[in-house]
Formats: structure tokens, sequence, C-alpha cells
């Protein structure tokens, strides 16, 4: 019944580990990677259309300060919800539990698929860091072997 509602869907299903993420301002074209060179990060889907996100920076450092605590929140994007596909490249994740409650709602993105490797691309929006600016935002992923342990 899942794939008949979500046609592709099932191509996506599975854990998968990030390997980029940036974004891209409208304005200047100027790409930042906004968690650093190597962020750390998974994506994982279920057969049943729950999806999670979890990404970061990948030099984080345990917190001594509530100012330490106030970075690390702003170097963590954690989102969920229920996902489905309305066009062919494109779902849209209904955000129901957030890092950022702002999120929470709808979220438009699209997609492609090249072996194991998914890049995911926002609409052009703004983002919770960068509020005055439209940029769009791209995440690069590579699937999970679940034959090996790394």
């Amino acid at each position: 019944m899942h794939a008949t509602q979500s046609p592709g869907l099932d191509e996506l299903v599975g854990s998968w580990r990030l390997l980029s993420a940036g974004v891209t301002m409208s304005d200047t074209k100027e790409r930042i990677e906004i968690y650093g060179p190597n962020p750390a990060g998974y994506m994982v889907l279920s057969a049943g259309g729950r999806i999670m996100f979890l990404f970061t920076n990948a030099d984080r450092s345990t917190p001594n300060s509530d100012s330490d605590r106030a970075k690390l929140f702003s170097s963590l994007t954690a989102y969920t919800g229920r996902v489905r596909i309305d066009a062919p490249g494109r779902f849209i994740t209904t955000v129901d539990l957030a890092w950022n409650p702002e999120f929470r709602g709808e979220q438009v993105r699209f997609f492609s698929l090249d072996g194991d490797h998914l890049m995911i691309q926002s609409p052009e929006q703004t983002h919770p860091q960068y509020r005055d600016r439209l940029l769009v935002a791209d995440l690069i992923w590579v699937r999970e072997d679940s034959t090996k342990n790394s």
C-alpha cells in the first residue's frame, strides 16, 4: 500500500551517512559548508514512511557552560516526520518534531539517486542560521552497507 501511495519511496528506505552539507547563497552564489568539511550525520527512512535526520559539526566538544551549550545547539540539525513523494524527484516531510520548533510543518525537498549516493536539495528558502538571506541547501548522503561494521 505504501509503494502505490508514494512511488519511489522504497528506493530511499534505509540508513544514510552524511558526506556533505552546504548552502549556496542566492544573492552572491557563495557556498558555505555549514557543518564544516567533514560533517557528521545520518538520515534514516523506515518502510512505513518515518524519516529522521541528525547532523552536526564533526568536531563538537563536551559543553562546560551555557554559552558552550548554545554553540552546540547552533551546530546541530535534527528533525523527524512523515515523508511522502508527491512528484518524481520531490518529497515532502511533514515535520512533527524538530530541534528548532520553527522547522515543524511541511518541508519540500528535491532528490536524485545515483547508485548508493543520494543528493537532497531544498528549494530557495531562509534557514534558521541565516535568517535574512535566501539560500539553497544541499546534502549528499551515501547508503550505509548493513553487511559491514564501520
